[in-house]
């Protein structure tokens, strides 16, 4: 397989291309291409045949180091100014508007610091023509800059305006985005609610008839409905709104299951081994109705006579969103000649069911004395 060739994003372009190494060269040879013409004119520069400052000062030191020392801390601090503002460009050019305009404000800065600086060399050698040239540079370079700058003033100011209405609708955003959140919050809150209701209608009605039969149903009809009442009280007491950290709400409802189907003379003790799983609602409240069907058949058929013993409820998942469910009871186990793809069980049915919305696999097996009910699925790859 080739290799691709690699060509670098615009964030990542080199600061000098070679367009501006090309127009670097060439100022530079403009610059210096006077002085290899006419070499007098370099003589005529640098020329010397004056008295140095210092005459002017009487050769005070205390006058002539007052000067010297405060031209020289402010040209530094010109040129100190100048490497920020360059700096400043380079690292975020391409995110500050108008940075040409700092660049003219930097070369008339570094403009300025050179006079300052040429005041501390004429003090002792008198080179007052370069002295000159360098602020006719300086004067050309604060002119320029002085008309550049009212020119962008209308559009740094549009620019402002414009921040101030993104400013503006970020927070107008988020405040609708907090009200949506609210409001979502309530829904569950209110959905719990109402589901709490049918379940405590569920538990009166099994309370005025006499058939254990139809009590059964009815506290079967009860766990289904708490279970699906469990997600929606996880999601309202949830940061998140949209997801389900599967594993704390498998725990309640295990526990939940565990307490209606409670018998002090057969204790069965519930052993859980959940690693964080977190889904969407879509997927949690068929998986929350597959874990009670399980946990409630192993209740219901696994220990039929009375016996304590234990069931194991484990969630098990891999980095590439795969995961297994399973639900293990030390009780009399499942009938050798079992086929759970013709049972007339309706809670087996709704498990079978249930897998295929969530697209899944269901496996029920009998490892020796032992019943093992797994479901493996895969998480929503937008649940993460």
């Amino acid at each position: 397989m080739s290799t691709p060739a690699f060509s670098p994003s615009p964030c990542e372009q080199p600061y000098f291309g070679r367009n501006q190494l090309l127009t670097l060269g060439l100022l530079t040879a403009l610059a210096f291409a006077p002085f290899l013409i006419w070499p007098s004119l370099l003589r005529g520069l640098l020329a010397t045949d004056f008295l140095p400052h210092a005459y002017c000062y009487l050769k005070s030191s205390g006058l002539i180091w007052t000067h010297v020392i405060a031209d020289a801390l402010i040209g530094a601090a010109y040129m100190a100014i100048s490497i920020t503002l360059a700096y400043i460009v380079h690292k975020a050019r391409r995110d500050i508007p108008f940075h040409w305009v700092l660049l003219a404000f930097g070369l008339f800065i570094v403009a300025c610091g050179g006079t300052h600086f040429l005041d501390v060399i004429t003090v002792w050698i008198p080179v007052y023509v370069f002295s000159a040239a360098v602020k006719i540079f300086t004067a050309m370079a604060s002119i320029t800059t002085a008309i550049v700058l009212p020119l962008v003033v209308p559009r740094v100011l549009a620019l402002v305006q414009q921040a101030k209405t993104t400013e503006q609708a970020t927070v107008e955003l988020r405040a609708s985005e907090e009200r949506k959140e609210a409001l979502l919050r309530e829904v569950h809150h209110r959905v719990k609610n109402n589901l709490a209701v049918i379940c405590s209608l569920f538990y009166l009605q099994s309370t005025h008839t006499e058939d254990q039969g139809t009590v059964q149903i009815f506290q079967e009809m009860e766990n289904r409905v708490h279970s699906m009442a469990l997600v929606h009280e996880s999601l309202y007491r949830s940061e998140n709104l949209a997801r389900v950290e599967f594993a704390e709400y498998a725990r309640a409802l295990a526990n939940d299951i565990l307490g209606s189907y409670r018998n002090p003379e057969a204790p069965v003790r519930l052993k859980v081994e959940l690693e964080p799983v977190v889904m969407s609602v879509d997927q949690a409240i068929p998986c929350g109705l597959i874990l009670n069907e399980l946990i409630s058949n192993s209740f219901k058929h696994g220990f039929p006579d009375g016996a304590g013993g234990e069931i194991k409820v484990t969630l098990r998942s891999t980095s590439a969103g795969a995961c297994t469910l399973s639900v293990e009871d030390s009780g009399v186990g499942l009938p050798f000649d079992f086929d759970m793809n013709n049972t007339k069980s309706l809670g087996l049915k709704l498990v079978r069911s249930l897998t295929r919305q969530v697209r899944g696999a269901f496996e029920l097996a009998r490892i020796g004395s032992r019943t093992s009910a797994q479901l493996r699925f895969r998480v929503d790859s937008h649940a993460s």
